[in-house]
């Protein structure tokens, strides 16, 4: 089956979600033999991009004359030429994100990652290019059930052309952290040795609940006096960054809040590995990939108990209404008061964490395929 990938390699630089996803099917359609594929990216600039461009070896890949989103806005506005003036005869035309590629002969397959932020936060133009993105695809792939429901709800034309494939957590994070790392963490993280410390993973929108979190965080005793300090990983814009400054100078001078940046791979697995859990209060979600690598590390993870959060999470998260901060608060207290049940749900966090593998998405991803 030949298939040409298209993905804006740019993206890989602070990777979210979308981008994970992109790179983790990149790199198994690559290993498989029954597949020829193709990747294909707009003008790439960004030196993580070039990296993992340069790392893909021998798969044939192309280079768009224009930037990825120079040549999506080109294609809405005259889809010509089509995308096999660069990648030749395929079968399929495979977009990991919500792009309009215009094809000759060509199926096209697209992945819909958060319907429910793009149609609430994205307003009538965002909608109108998922639209477009959805309306002459074949097939529509869906990362939860949720988002499923959700993009059916709004798009019910599609409810024929919607397949099942979830994102995952890297292998990576399905071995142990080597006990260097995680002795050299918090360090990593600004933080003193031995210093518990609750851990996000996410950027700084205003969709993430980060300013809830820093002040329903703050109303632990353990967090005012500094005995349990809070690490925010992640990045954002000016102003979603100076919000949670705000929050968190709203918090006893002793409160120890940390807001190092990214981190990605091993120093990552070792971070979710010495926390005490991840928290993750995100009021719009439709996966959360986090939530898998952390349980997959044994980390307890505290989730909202909205959007796609329990269906990831399952049995294994322990959930407060995320427009509450007393729920919040409560929910921490009694995670971190409960060590036996920590522990068991820890070992089922294992367990769905073992059902969300990257190969598993790679083999849902083909069936889809040939199944037109």
């Amino acid at each position: 089956m030949r298939v040409a990938l298209i993905y804006d390699m740019d993206a890989c630089r602070g990777p979210t979600g979308v981008t994970r996803h992109a790179m983790a099917q990149i790199t198994r359609l690559a290993s498989r033999p029954e597949i020829a594929l193709r990747v294909v990216s707009g003008r790439i600039s960004e030196p993580d991009g070039l990296t993992f461009w340069e790392s893909l070896g021998d798969v044939p890949r192309r280079e768009l004359p224009l930037r990825t989103r120079d040549m999506l806005r080109l294609w809405r506005l005259m889809p010509w030429p089509p995308v096999a003036w660069w990648t030749g005869p395929v079968d399929w035309i495979y977009c990991p994100a919500e792009y309009f590629v215009p094809t000759k002969t060509a199926r096209r397959a697209v992945t819909s990652h958060d319907v429910l932020q793009d149609i609430t936060l994205g307003g009538p133009r965002r909608r109108e290019r998922l639209a477009l993105a959805f309306g002459g695809a074949d097939l529509v792939l869906s990362v939860s059930q949720f988002n499923t429901g959700k993009l059916v709800e709004a798009f019910p034309e599609l409810r024929d052309r919607v397949a099942y494939v979830p994102n995952a957590a890297e292998d990576l994070f399905f071995e142990p952290a080597t006990e260097r790392e995680r002795s050299a963490a918090r360090s990593d993280l600004g933080l003193p040795a031995g210093r518990p410390y609750l851990l996000s993973v996410a950027n700084f929108q205003a969709r993430k609940n980060l300013v809830r979190l820093v002040r329903a965080a703050g109303r632990l005793p353990e967090v005012a006096r500094g005995d349990l300090a809070l690490v925010l990983l992640g990045a954002g814009s000016e102003s979603e960054a100076a919000a949670i400054r705000g929050a968190v100078a709203a918090l006893p001078r002793s409160a120890v809040v940390k807001m190092p940046g990214y981190r990605q791979g091993r120093a990552l697995r070792a971070a979710y590995s010495e926390a005490a859990a991840l928290v993750f209060p995100s009021t719009c979600e439709s996966f959360g990939i986090p939530a898998v690598e952390a349980m997959a590390c044994g980390c307890p993870v505290a989730l909202s108990d909205s959007t796609a959060l329990p269906e990831i999470g399952g049995a294994a998260g322990w959930y407060f209404d995320p427009d509450d901060d007393e729920a919040l608060t409560a929910t921490l207290r009694s995670l971190l008061d409960s060590p036996d049940e920590r522990a068991r749900r820890i070992t089922i966090g294992r367990e769905i964490a073992f059902g969300y593998r990257w190969d598993d998405a790679n083999r849902r991803l083909i069936e889809a395929l040939r199944s037109l």
